[in-house]
């Protein structure tokens, strides 16, 4: 575990990771990665599938939640999919009715229920992953954490060619046959590849291109075992 990370945050981190890890399993994992290479947010655990990213920002019991807008919407540019794995201590308590309730006070019942979170990412994981419901039978909406089907059909958005260092936006290039030179900046090759390339052919590329990133805290890379995005793939 890295000096700067406390075990509570470890704790949410490990557990997140192992889920990605059984719903995608032939994705990359990579931790603390920049959201952009001009900008300020990190997404701490990012999963990068051949053609599938998923960002999720981790809150342990030792955090606040004054910067998760910020960081859920610079996730949101980004990536496929935006999760919130929050520790459940930023749980809020409303007024429920028995069969509803986690929980009961003074004949009052409760629910237990997430933060208003603006922009909405789009699943909230609650560290632990745990039924609370005041009976067994019971469905705790809570629980589990759910992970939407894989969207291999759909381009990244816009802001993810961000994610890119500039000697991989120029492998990028070369792999779509994109002619680039020494003085060639990464405004150049970003408009050149959105000009002449497609959705399909970018999302392919800026995932191959961070699968095989070397990175300080990550799965080891993945070598393509052949051009990963061919033309008019």
């Amino acid at each position: 575990m890295p000096a700067h990370r406390s075990s509570a945050e470890a704790d949410v981190r490990d557990a997140v990771v192992a889920r990605l890890r059984e719903r995608r399993p032939d994705a990359r994992i990579i931790h603390e990665i920049n959201a952009s290479t001009y900008g300020p947010n990190r997404i701490d655990v990012l999963a990068v599938s051949p053609a599938e990213i998923i960002a999720v920002e981790v809150k342990s019991a030792k955090d606040k939640l004054d910067r998760l807008p910020a960081q859920i919407a610079a996730m949101r540019g980004c990536s496929h999919q935006v999760i919130a794995a929050l520790h459940e201590k930023f749980l809020i308590e409303l007024p429920t009715n028995r069969g509803a309730a986690h929980s009961e006070r003074d004949g009052q019942f409760y629910v237990r229920t997430t933060p208003a979170i603006a922009p909405r990412p789009d699943a909230v994981w609650v560290f632990p992953e745990i039924k609370r419901n005041m009976h067994d039978d019971g469905w705790c909406h809570l629980a589990p954490w759910q992970l939407a089907t894989a969207k291999f059909d759909a381009a990244l958005p816009a802001g993810a060619i961000d994610l890119l260092w500039r000697d991989e936006l120029a492998w990028l290039c070369g792999s779509l046959g994109i002619a680039t030179s020494r003085r060639s900046n990464m405004s150049d090759m970003v408009s050149a590849l959105r000009w002449n390339c497609t959705g399909r052919e970018i999302t392919k590329g800026i995932c191959a291109a961070l699968r095989l990133r070397q990175c300080v805290e990550a799965d080891p890379a993945i070598e393509p075992t052949r051009n990963p995005i061919p033309a008019g793939a």
